[in-house]
């Protein structure tokens, strides 16, 4: 009697460590699933903070150089500074248009692509960071469709210059896809330079 009592407390107590195991990894995988979903999700938000600063200072900055020919590669600077810390890719385009565009935004609205090919090239003569190049004085310089040199900054009616930044985020775990695409748009009044007579 004694015998069959002690086996099956055996198997009981076999059982119960299955069980256990068994709720232990359901737990563990529920547990790490969250946290990996977090320092995705974190990684996301970071990078749309980032991007959205970026299109503030190349804004900010496209405002201050008002209708300087080398603005809009000031601008292209600013957001590149930026974004350094999380580093440009393959299919990022950075926009820059008149944001009080009175005719269709298409025609003032020019688009950058990083230029990933210019590692060893001389300044100015080499080729340009960005493409098509926006940078003034280069030979392969391409005057954008709303040109820098043509931006009112005569107040109090001053053109307001817009930045758009089309970013694209890789996710770590692959969980969620294999990329996620960021974007944001801010646009500034330029800083007048010269004030019309009342």
């Amino acid at each position: 009697m004694w015998r069959r009592r002690a086996a099956r407390l055996r198997q009981a107590n076999s059982n119960e460590r299955g069980a256990t195991l068994v709720e232990a990894a359901i737990i563990y995988l529920l547990l790490f699933t969250t946290l990996f979903a977090i320092v995705e999700f974190g990684l996301a938000f970071k990078d749309w903070l980032s991007v959205s600063h970026a299109a503030r200072e190349g804004a900010r900055a496209g405002a201050t150089f008002g209708n300087d020919p080398s603005a809009d590669i000031l601008v292209l600077d600013g957001v590149e500074d930026t974004l350094a810390p999380i580093g440009l890719s393959p299919g990022d385009e950075v926009k820059i248009f008149r944001a009080n565009n009175p005719s269709p935004l298409e025609s003032q609205t020019y688009t950058y692509a990083p230029n990933f090919d210019c590692s060893n090239s001389p300044p100015l003569t080499g080729c340009c960071d960005w493409s098509p190049c926006p940078e003034f004085g280069r030979a392969s310089y391409t005057v954008p469709g709303w040109d820098p040199t043509t931006r009112d900054i005569v107040a109090p009616g001053t053109d307001r210059i817009g930045v758009e930044i089309d970013f694209t985020h890789n996710w770590v775990t692959g969980f969620f896809g294999t990329t996620l695409d960021v974007g944001s748009v801010t646009d500034f009044q330029l800083e007048p330079q010269t004030f019309e007579a009342p």
